[in-house]
């Protein structure tokens, strides 16, 4: 799967170190390695919104927009944020306007 990332993911990322970077690399190859949804761990569907997804990876959440283009699957991060961010409704309306 082919993966992208916004500027706020970027930073986020940046700021992180140690076991906590590593983790959010490795779910992102996981991302990459994988042929289908199901095939990712941790990883589940906003069910308020159409094409948005989790990734829960120790105290942070990666939000994730799936667009499914002609030539393959594109998964673009939008969002790194911590366990008490990821669902208030400031980034759930971040979220809504991605979600296309």
């Amino acid at each position: 799967m082919k993966v992208d990332f916004s500027k706020d993911f970027t930073k986020a990322l940046d700021k992180l170190s140690g076991k906590i970077h590593h983790s959010v690399v490795e779910a992102i190859n996981n991302v990459i390695d994988a042929q289908t949804l199901d095939d990712i761990s941790n990883c589940r569907k906003i069910e308020t919104l159409n094409n948005v997804y989790r990734l829960k990876i120790g105290s942070k959440r990666a939000f994730f927009v799936l667009h499914i283009q002609i030539d393959g699957d594109l998964a673009k991060f939008e969002y790194l944020v911590s366990r008490g961010e990821a669902y208030d409704k400031k980034n759930m309306e971040r979220l809504r306007k991605k979600d296309v």
